[in-house]
């Protein structure tokens, strides 16, 4: 058992920043409160007729591997995998799931190196195909993970027919390729992304909903949008659904069978990276999935751990009772003083400066806002522009249900010619992967995934899962 564990166009808010003569952004007043004029081109005209249902993604075809561990139903928008982990062992799933890899989407070795090399480059910016950092990293924190993840990643590596040990540009998947993969946010890079919930007198039936954006993973050839994933592992007690990528048993965005919701929101603390001693924070979120039926000790188990991870992140947390950010302040941060973790809920005081004025929700960006803790939304305009703009949007509607939040959600531009620039940083932007809505009435989950043509205004969303 289970330890118990179309909307009104508003005005952008000013920021009042100086920009220096090379562009370094200081903050003199955060001024949130001083309306400026709207932006002419920052609101879509497109219209969609969205209701609170999410649609069915036609399948182009199945695949079942000989032994019936892995089941694959192929669709238009992304692939959707069933692991059945009870009835094998780690290895042997791990490997079922490579080899329906293999026979479904041939292409797979290409794409995963192309993302692969896209975030090394990001993280290595100067190695000159010289990548033993890299591996020193993901050797070491490969030998942290459960016995279990290990063994499901050796198989998957077999299953795929991995070729080799190094990592090289070079085409062919190697087996520390396939491994640097499943660590990619923990070894090389954060994303920025932001979530909402909402609940009691903020939704129409009472029952909380919530949004995740999960942002900055496309890749400079978006070719992982090839291979959106929903992966169901079902292992008794343990089950969870995954929604990720092709071939990932690490968990970003996961639900698990009793409604337990977690997804990573990563911070750029600008500290020291380290590995020696640390552990991976994308497993420790499956782990809570997999042990976990609520989302206060889910969040209490990631804020004790946070010293051990290697970046510093946000985990949004939510169960259809309760819903928190878990602050995860890793130790180069605590030990230099410049803040902590903690389990914020709607009721914990946030930065002075910030202002949220909706009770019955809980906003999360790419900072920590508790009070005290490490400021990095002062300074940075899209964590203060987000934070602005979902603070008016849920402040200006009354009440929420399933279509009302996707079209507050996507009321925005995104292929905008001013995105980035001090003028407009939007929610709905050119860098989402993949959108996700849960709905604690209906007990389901809609995803609007991005293709390879990139983010549209009006996306479709489609019902991947119930729990």
């Amino acid at each position: 058992m289970r330890k118990r564990r179309k909307l009104a166009v508003l005005p952008l808010l000013s920021l009042n920043i100086f920009l220096t003569a090379c562009g370094a952004k200081t903050q003199v007043n955060l001024g949130i409160d001083e309306p400026v004029k709207p932006v002419d081109n920052m609101y879509t005209k497109e219209e969609k007729a969205y209701t609170d249902s999410g649609g069915a993604a036609a399948v182009v075809k199945t695949y079942t591997t000989p032994d019936g561990l892995c089941f694959v139903k192929v669709t238009e928008e992304y692939f959707d995998v069933t692991l059945q982990a009870e009835s094998a062992t780690p290895f042997e799933v791990g490997k079922a799931y490579g080899t329906a890899i293999k026979a479904v989407y041939p292409e797979y070795e290409s794409t995963l190196e192309s993302f692969l090399f896209d975030n090394i480059g990001n993280a290595f910016p100067n190695l000159e195909d010289n990548y033993s950092p890299v591996e020193g990293r993901m050797n070491a924190l490969f030998g942290t993970l459960d016995d279990r993840y290990k063994e499901e990643i050796e198989g998957l590596s077999e299953g795929l027919g991995a070729k080799g040990y190094g990592i090289a540009k070079d085409g062919i998947l190697s087996k520390a390729e396939i491994k640097l993969a499943q660590m990619a946010p923990d070894c090389l890079k954060q994303t920025a992304c932001s979530g909402l919930s909402l609940w009691g007198k903020k939704t129409s039936t009472g029952d909380m909903m919530a949004v995740r954006c999960l942002e900055g993973i496309l890749g400079s050839d978006r070719s992982i949008c090839n291979i959106h994933t929903v992966l169901h592992i079902n292992n008794g007690e343990k089950s969870f659904t995954n929604i990720g990528f092709l071939g990932m048993f690490n968990v970003v965005s996961g639900v698990n069978d009793t409604g337990l919701f977690a997804a990573i929101l990563d911070i750029d603390a600008k500290t020291e990276y380290k590995y020696e001693g640390k552990q991976c924070y994308s497993y420790a979120v499956r782990h809570i999935l997999e042990e976990y039926d609520n989302a206060t000790d889910a969040g209490n188990y990631m804020v004790s751990n946070s010293d051990k991870f290697t970046f510093s992140h946000n985990i949004m947390l939510t169960d259809g009772k309760n819903s928190y950010c878990a602050e995860d302040a890793c130790s180069q941060i605590k030990e230099e003083g410049k803040g902590y973790s903690i389990l914020r809920d709607s009721t914990t005081p946030i930065m002075k400066d910030l202002k949220w004025e909706s009770p019955d929700s809980l906003c999360i960006i790419n900072s920590y806002v508790t009070e005290g803790n490490y400021d990095l939304v002062s300074a940075n305009i899209a964590n203060t522009v987000k934070f602005a703009k979902y603070n008016k949007w849920v402040k200006e509607t009354d009440k929420f249900d399933v279509a009302t939040l996707k079209d507050m959600m996507t009321q925005e531009i995104t292929q905008n010619d001013r995105f980035g620039s001090s003028v407009v940083e939007n929610v709905h932007n050119k860098n989402i992967t993949q959108m996700i809505i849960l709905d604690y009435h209906q007990r389901n989950i809609q995803v609007a995934f991005t293709g390879i043509g990139g983010v549209v205004d009006k996306p479709s969303f489609y019902e991947i899962a119930s729990f």
